[in-house]
Parts: C-alpha cells; sequence; structure tokens
C-alpha cells in the first residue's frame, strides 16, 4: 500500500518534455511505475486471506468460511465505492479520502502480518 499512497500524494509537477496532454513525461514515467509496484503488491491479498483460511478450517467448516469471505469480499466491493464517495464529500476532497482509504488497507496488511503468527497453532488445532 506503500506505492499506491505515493501515487496518490504525487503532484504532476516535473521536468522535462510535455506529450500532448501537457503532462511531463518524468512524471508519466514516474507513476507508471509506482503503478505496477502498486498493482503487485496489492495482488497477494487474497491469495494469502484464501490459502491462509483453506490450511486453518476443518473441512466440514471450509464452506461455510468461504461463504463468509465471499459475502464480505462482495459487500467491499459493493458499498466500498459508496464509502470513498462518502468520505470525498465529508472530508473535502479526493486526496484525503483515498488516505483514508489506504489507512484500511494498512490495517488489513496488519492483520496479514498477525495471521503469520498465529498460522502454526490454528493449523493444529
Amino acid at each position: 500500500c506503500f506505492p499506491l499512497w505515493v501515487m496518490i500524494n504525487t503532484t504532476n509537477v516535473g521536468n522535462g518534455d510535455d506529450n500532448d496532454d501537457g503532462v511531463p513525461i518524468g512524471v508519466m514515467i514516474r507513476v507508471g511505475l509506482i503503478a505496477v509496484l502498486a498493482g503487485i503488491g496489492s495482488g497477494c491479498t487474497g491469495p494469502i486471506v484464501k490459502s491462509t483460511l483453506q490450511n486453518v478450517t476443518l473441512p466440514n467448516a471450509r464452506g461455510q468460511a468461504f461463504s463468509w469471505l465471499n459475502t464480505f469480499d462482495d459487500f467491499g466491493r459493493g458499498l466500498g465505492p459508496v464509502f470513498v464517495a462518502m468520505l470525498i464529500i465529508n472530508l473535502g476532497g479526493r486526496q484525503i479520502a483515498f488516505n483514508v482509504g489506504v489507512g484500511g488497507w494498512i490495517l488489513c496488511g496488519i492483520f496479514n502480518l498477525c495471521i503469520f503468527f498465529t498460522v502454526r497453532e490454528d493449523e493444529e488445532k
């Protein structure tokens, strides 16, 4: 989430030749590289949660656990944009609202890190 935070807080100021849209090429390259890093970093969360859930859930409860995971995942996909839109309106801008959203990703990353310390005990149960 750090690359996404950098991309949100990067302004379009830079040196170099402008392209047709008036954005400096150096800024476009920098933002593009940051976007690739953000995509690589954010893409690993789903498989981490699913594989951990697979390993720590008993076979007879696995279907129910995955249904809860999919329910809350879909809930977040559906209402996430609504919450972000409310944050944009109430906080006075996109940059502040997206920084709050990245703060939520930081909490999720901390929870994923905490799983590392408890997964062995959970697998043994």
